[in-house]
């Protein structure tokens, strides 16, 4: 009953944008000729055209992560999936090749990543993915050095092009619980024990982190936990059905709520009250912050509800904070503190509000405090996609009158 509720609910919202003038166009299948030289170009401009967006890049990784991904074949199959979930025997009818054949490859691109499949009890039906948070992420196993440098590139592009000055992320962080517990103030989906276990958010499962495997694949150091890509959900059980991951109970779940904490992770989850994933960063390894990192305010490019204020008064001087943090958004100042340190205290402008630092003062010194504006966080994936959407088509709109 869920599957088919949530399919019907997203077959509604997202045929809204299809056909209101949105910018994702038309599914029309390119001919034959040249076709392994302009089959990934043309695929490119189609993930591109999701909500999340998938930029061209100078040195052309996002081209060559494509062909590491995808036969021209399942390229070509790949064109005619849009953002409205259908049955694999619908999308077969706009592939000029055999029927049965089209229906195999499809059945065969969800098993693999490449395609999203819901299976509800009116059968399978199938939608393009986002790159980030979707079919990258459903490739982690399939990561190699090659694919792990091509990253570098492509994420810094996302940045650039889908991320910096979006008024609507993908994510947003959630502060992890012992920081903000006890709080008046504090949305339900701001308590991550609740958003992760929250009504109609099972089955659940967890993944290798895509982030710390490539650094491994580049053979760098990784000294956090691994498995730490959390979903839940149809895509919970899509992870499962296709080996991408593994089920979690619901105790096993907030065990790795807990294991996550104490490796001085960053809970970034998707940007709704009724989430489908949750990222674990840190500064280490994770694309994420590598990136959020080059912003001179990178507070500003997260969705946050708080930041950490220290009180000068408590404050040891210890830098404990400084080691949880994964920002550098804790300074010393010049006022001295305890065993000749000084008094530390938190950058506004760097501070994305994670909450890490407050259960590693032995002071007590450090507390969560409310930004002055609460994201406006949408109800689920599909309205956050919506808007998403709806954004990139109103600034392409003023880009195409400038």
């Amino acid at each position: 009953m869920c599957s088919t509720f949530l399919y019907d609910r997203t077959k509604f919202q997202l045929t809204q944008i299809l056909f209101h003038g949105s910018f994702v166009r038309s599914y029309k299948i390119p001919e034959e000729r040249n076709m392994d030289d302009t089959i990934y170009t043309r695929l490119r401009e189609h993930i591109d055209s999701m909500p999340a967006g998938y930029p061209a890049t100078a040195s052309g990784a996002e081209i060559k992560m494509l062909k590491k991904f995808y036969t021209p074949l399942q390229a070509r199959i790949a064109m005619a999936v849009g953002l409205v979930p259908e049955t694999a025997e619908t999308i077969a009818q706009r592939l000029d090749m055999e029927h049965a054949e089209a229906v195999k490859e499809i059945h065969a691109m969800a098993s693999q990543g490449s395609l999203f499949r819901i299976t509800t009890p009116k059968g399978a039906f199938f939608r393009h993915p986002n790159f980030i948070m979707g079919l990258y992420e459903w490739h982690v196993h399939a990561v190699d050095r090659e694919v792990a440098e091509l990253a570098d590139d492509i994420y810094e592009g996302l940045f650039e092009h889908h991320w910096k000055k979006r008024k609507t992320k993908q994510l947003r962080v959630v502060p992890v619980e012992t920081s903000v517990s006890g709080k008046d103030t504090v949305k339900s989906y701001d308590m991550i024990r609740n958003l992760v276990k929250g009504p109609g958010n099972g089955p659940y499962a967890v993944a290798p982190c895509i982030c710390r495997v490539e650094q491994t694949k580049k053979e760098n150091p990784v000294t956090r936990p691994m498995e730490t890509c959390l979903v839940f959900g149809l895509v919970a059980q899509y992870y499962v059905e296709n080996g991408i991951g593994r089920s979690l109970t619901q105790d096993q779940l907030m065990e790795k709520i807990d294991e996550c904490e104490a490796a001085c992770l960053v809970p970034f989850s998707t940007n709704s009250k009724e989430i489908v994933n949750m990222c674990m960063c840190d500064n280490e390894s994770c694309q994420l912050f590598k990136n959020l990192g080059k912003f001179p305010k990178p507070a500003q490019e997260v969705h946050a509800a708080f930041h950490a204020v220290i009180d000068g008064t408590a404050c040891s001087g210890c830098k404990k904070c400084t080691k949880k943090c994964q920002i550098d958004a804790i300074l010393a100042t010049d006022i001295p503190a305890q065993k000749k340190t000084f008094v530390h205290q938190v950058d506004r402008d760097r501070c994305i509000g994670c909450g890490l630092c407050v259960g590693g003062c032995p002071e007590h010194a450090i507390s969560m405090v409310e930004n002055d504006v609460f994201p406006d966080v949408p109800d689920n994936a599909m309205e956050m996609s919506v808007r998403m959407a709806k954004e990139r088509m109103a600034l392409a709109e003023h880009k195409s009158r400038a």
